[in-house]
């Protein structure tokens, strides 16, 4: 009798899939339970919310992009380019929405005026450094985009186009990444 190896039940592909659409529904549920709470401005929490954790959930798939630009991989530029672009498109989304929001964290018995009341130097330290830090992505993003569409037919390994690339998109995940965790952590402080 020969042995023969036993039929998988699903793939690595198909586990990774699950894996992501599991991961990205928890994600996508967090901003809604802002439909729960008490706030006249839940339309404008929600839409930023989502945008702020669509963008991040992006902006994961982007940084594992550049990987394959960096071994060369042919087509991986384009591929990466694509997804900024895309990426980009939802940060400026996040932003207006988030100004937006931002007139009724100013507005009178506010979360700024809560925040400023109760611990001014939080105040400094969470929300204006949170929002200074979460504009920098749309330039990173916008910059990395142009660089690609420059020079992706002349990117090689261990080129400066390809490093400056790689790093432009790894500052603009990290900001990303501050923004969604302070702005997170800003919301659970005292919601909008």
């Amino acid at each position: 009798m020969i042995d023969q190896p036993m039929k998988t039940f699903f793939t690595a592909k198909e586990f990774a899939i699950t894996q992501a659409s599991v991961a990205a529904l928890l994600f996508l549920s967090i901003p809604l339970f802002n439909a729960l709470g008490v706030s006249n401005h839940k339309l404008m929490a929600i839409l930023h919310g989502l945008g702020a954790t669509i963008t991040v959930i992006l902006s994961c798939q982007t940084i594992h992009l550049v990987y394959p630009m960096l071994r060369g991989k042919k087509g991986a530029a384009t591929k990466l380019e694509l997804m900024l672009w895309l990426t980009n498109l939802l940060v400026l989304l996040t932003i207006i929405f988030g100004n937006w929001l931002y007139i009724a964290y100013r507005a009178p018995d506010g979360p700024q005026e809560w925040l400023m009341y109760y611990n001014p130097p939080l105040h400094s330290i969470m929300m204006e450094f949170k929002e200074f830090v979460a504009l920098y992505p749309l330039p990173l993003g916008i910059g990395a985009a142009f660089l690609l569409r420059r020079f992706r037919h002349n990117l090689v390994p261990g080129s400066a186009a390809s490093s400056i690339v790689a790093l432009l998109v790894t500052l603009f995940w990290i900001c990303l990444l501050i923004g969604f965790v302070l702005g997170f952590g800003l919301a659970k402080l005292k919601m909008v």
